[in-house]
């Protein structure tokens, strides 16, 4: 006996490793979403871009200076005689440093600077919304898990309660107290059990690998998505006291807005390029020619003006062009407000809905849960059929089914109220 005792012991050691599973929270597999994610990743990039266009634009306000330095032998240059030169080669050498200053550009050295911090704003809500999407997707996936986990529970329950019917059934065969026929009954009803746990297996290993491959974990690895087994919602639900409700909160609208804004000096700095310009120069420089000039630095100083005059009415067409560019992007801005403020009274809608239906689900399971109470102490008592204990089960089984979904469900339209209205990410900015 202990030697048989030590020997399934052993079995259960070797067996536990291939079975193990990995937990997992919802806040982890956020989290993990959001670091391996190539789309984050890449926004991150592009914020870094456009901060680092910044710094560029600042640097129109500053003057550029250069520095040059060349040497040039001409040999066999027989018209430096003409001049009274007595030499066939000539040797130059020039060196010259040089700052230039723009005065007046027409407001494009300013506006340049307004549209790059605009850039970094739109990339910020551009990665912003980004994080929104992934945890949308992980908290799908996360909730189809959870759901499929608790199905797989309920159908192994049921499939074990038609075992302990069918062994039930099998020895009152044996003792000729019920036809066969009520037997098949049961074992017809758990073989299709049987493919339903088949199918629901195969269904929870395929939202692992989905799971897994959102938060950027290995495919095999099989993951158990943990969550409070009651799926509280009495307390948790938003309300529009608690929540305003105003599109402006979405980085979509925020992205658009600064659109405009750059749309609106895109109209200025096209008015700009026909204004007039003016710049300033400094050179220091060194000139030497052998035999002809001694080397000598020199300072000098010059302004520039430049004044459009005619371009053939090239400026009336570009500031039409630029004027309908904003004109666009202003409606295109409208009807996004319009979209999502649809979007928003949709989604708080549906997350009604979705705790009336958990409502639903429990009372219909409370009911089905006392039918089959029932329908089983009728039957032991004979006053009902095997058929009429099947369908009460399987009606149990459906009502369980049923409220599971519903509580999945809600997790996921309390997501999307929250990414509707702009606040599902805010927690991870």
């Amino acid at each position: 006996m202990l030697q048989k005792t030590i020997y399934l012991a052993l079995i259960v050691l070797i067996a536990v490793p291939g079975f193990s599973q990995t937990p997992i929270t919802i806040e982890e597999c956020r989290q993990e979403a959001l670091a391996n994610n190539k789309d984050i990743q890449s926004s991150v990039l592009e914020l870094q871009k456009a901060e680092a266009s910044v710094k560029e634009a600042r640097t129109g306000f500053l003057p550029a200076i250069d520095g040059s330095a060349n040497a040039m032998y001409i040999p066999n240059l027989e018209e430096l005689k003409q001049f009274g030169i007595e030499k066939e080669d000539l040797e130059v050498y020039q060196a010259q440093f040089s700052a230039q200053q723009p005065i007046y550009a027409g407001g494009k050295v300013r506006l340049s600077n307004k549209m790059a911090k605009k850039r970094v704003d739109i990339a910020d809500k551009a990665r912003e919304q980004q994080r929104a999407e992934i945890i949308m997707k992980t908290d799908e996936a996360y909730w189809d898990l959870v759901a499929m986990q608790e199905q797989k529970k309920v159908v192994e329950k049921f499939t074990e309660a038609l075992d302990s019917l069918e062994e039930q059934l099998q020895a009152n065969y044996e003792q000729g107290l019920v036809p066969k026929s009520e037997l098949l009954k049961v074992t017809v009803q758990k073989n299709e059990a049987e493919v339903t746990a088949m199918e629901v297996k195969n269904a929870v290993q395929l939202l692992q690998m989905n799971l897994a491959r959102i938060i950027g974990r290995n495919l095999d690895e099989p993951l158990r998505a943990i969550s409070e087994p009651d799926f509280p919602v009495d307390n948790d639900e938003p309300t529009f006291s608690q929540e305003p409700v105003v599109p402006g909160n979405r980085p979509e609208i925020q992205i658009m807005e600064n659109q405009v804004d750059m749309a609106q000096m895109e109209t200025k700095m096209t008015r700009a390029d026909y204004l007039p310009e003016l710049g300033a120069q400094v050179s220091y420089g060194y000139l030497k020619v052998p035999d002809i000039s001694d080397g000598s630095w020199q300072l000098n100083a010059a302004v520039q003006l430049s004044i459009p005059i005619i371009h053939w009415r090239e400026k009336k067409h570009k500031m039409k062009k630029a004027e309908i560019s904003e004109q666009m992007t202003k409606l295109d801005l409208q009807n996004a407000r319009e979209q999502i403020s649809l979007e928003i009274r949709k989604t708080w809608l549906k997350l009604q809905e979705g705790i009336e239906k958990i409502q639903l689900a429990r009372k219909n399971l409370e009911e089905a849960t006392e039918s089959l109470s029932e329908v089983e102490i009728s039957y032991n008592a004979g006053l009902n059929t095997i058929t009429d204990l099947l369908n009460a089960r399987v009606a149990r089984q459906r009502a369980d089914a049923s409220l599971i979904e519903a509580q999945s469900n809600y997790q996921v339209l309390k997501s999307s109220w929250l990414k509707a209205i702009g606040k599902l990410d805010k927690k991870y900015q």
